[in-house]
């Protein structure tokens, strides 16, 4: 009885630690929405409204570059993914700010590939 028992803490143990852990690509996703947020200026309400936008398009996004092994059927479709989600934009923030969302992911992609890049090398002293 005493071996199940420990049995079931362990396992539900396990379980609680997978489970507990969030995904790294939803805290990039939430760093990235306040970042977006400060550069674009978004309103409360904008806000709110381009959250579940911005995730869907990560999550296209990574899709498509899984699904896709060619490299200029790759960009092809992250074009035409990128004029979808400027469409799906405009109404809520306008052309502009619209346009400027796809720029301001590409500065913010820089920065995390430069921060991933420095804590790879090591300090010299």
């Amino acid at each position: 009885m005493k071996k199940i028992f420990f049995l079931a803490i362990l396992f539900f143990g396990t379980l609680y630690t997978t489970f507990g852990q969030p995904n790294p690509a939803q805290k990039v996703h939430k760093v990235f929405l306040n970042y977006l947020e400060q550069k674009l200026p978004l309103t409360p309400q904008e806000s709110v409204q381009m959250r579940p936008l911005v995730e869907t398009y990560f999550l296209e996004l990574r899709n498509i570059s899984k699904n896709n092994f060619d490299p200029l059927l790759k960009e092809q479709k992250r074009i035409e993914l990128k004029i979808q989600y400027r469409n799906s934009f405009t109404p809520i923030i306008g052309q502009e700010r619209a346009n400027r969302f796809f720029v301001e992911e590409q500065v913010f992609r820089k920065k995390i590939r430069e921060e991933l890049k420095s804590r790879s090398q090591p300090e010299r002293e």
